[in-house]
């Protein structure tokens, strides 16, 4: 019949390790629940600015509002009399006005953001010390074993205890928990953004857009017969691109925010060198 050797409660008391080392800690793919930044600003600062293939059309629509009276019967009306388009090409234009932009933004809130960590690689974490481990309802083997030729009916040995105890080294291949490392939250700030020089920007997309003016009009009047010649403006903008040459950026984060933070670990290697142990007590020993 198999046996087995049960303990009730097994107890170290303290003790110290020489040296920790752990050959590599992976840690996974990290997962950011929500990054809350608070207080954002920034400065955007252009050496000079222009305005690339501008063009400007003008369009002058004209009309005729006639009226006629002749005493015993009267008339009036509007006729268009054509319109007139011209067009300046105005090439670059430059904006000597353009210089610190700042820009505020209150709260700038992103959500289920991943990031990876390389994995740290021999780490060496010097001595250490522990206390209070603690055991109980230990069982070893965990399947019994047996002995041929050989048999006890029941061994109980209420309490043992071992002053000192130590060992040369002590090693762990892999340590993986299956449960992610769930950091609630975690904050930084005030964060500085130093200036950085981008260079030169311009737009890809060319922008138009128009407007028109009121209409004006000259009257004309000859007793019984008159109107009024309108003309109505309306120019239409079109530019190829906006170009920033010079530009730099810089700015500030009162304060970020992580929320959820999720890390999987995986800890490989684990080497533990003279290891002094502190009185070892078990109670409750079957057979």
């Amino acid at each position: 019949m198999a046996q087995s050797i049960n303990v009730a409660q097994a107890a170290i008391a303290s003790g110290a390790v020489a040296d920790i080392k752990v050959e590599e800690i992976v840690l996974g793919g990290v997962t950011i629940g929500q990054l809350t930044l608070e207080g954002t600003t920034l400065q955007i600062a252009s050496a000079s600015a222009a305005l690339e293939a501008v063009r400007v059309v003008i369009n002058l629509d004209f009309s005729f509002d006639w009226w006629l009276n002749l005493g015993f019967w009267s008339d009036s009306g509007t006729a268009g009399l054509g319109s007139l388009s011209y067009a300046l090409d105005l090439g670059s234009v430059p904006i000597p006005s353009l210089g610190n932009i700042p820009l505020s933004v209150p709260n700038i809130v992103l959500s289920n953001l991943s990031a990876v960590i390389a994995p740290v690689s021999a780490a060496d974490l010097g001595a250490g010390t522990f206390s209070a481990l603690r055991a109980t309802n230990v069982v070893f083997p965990k399947n019994g074993f047996t002995l041929a030729g050989f048999a006890i009916g029941g061994v109980t040995i209420a309490g043992s205890e071992v002053p000192e105890a130590a060992a040369a080294a002590v090693s762990l291949q892999d340590f993986h928990p299956s449960g992610s490392l769930v950091l609630p939250n975690a904050s930084l700030g005030p964060l500085e953004i130093p200036s950085v020089t981008t260079g030169d920007v311009q737009t890809t997309a060319a922008i138009g857009f128009n407007g028109s003016a009121g209409q004006q009009g000259l009257g004309l009047s000859l007793s019984v017969f008159g109107g009024t010649i309108a003309v109505t403006p309306t120019a239409y903008v079109s530019i190829g691109a906006l170009a920033l040459q010079g530009v730099s950026l810089s700015g500030s984060v009162a304060k970020a925010i992580l929320d959820n933070i999720g890390v999987p670990i995986d800890i490989r290697g684990i080497n533990l060198t003279n290891i002094d142990i502190g009185q070892f007590s078990a109670s409750n020993i079957t057979l």
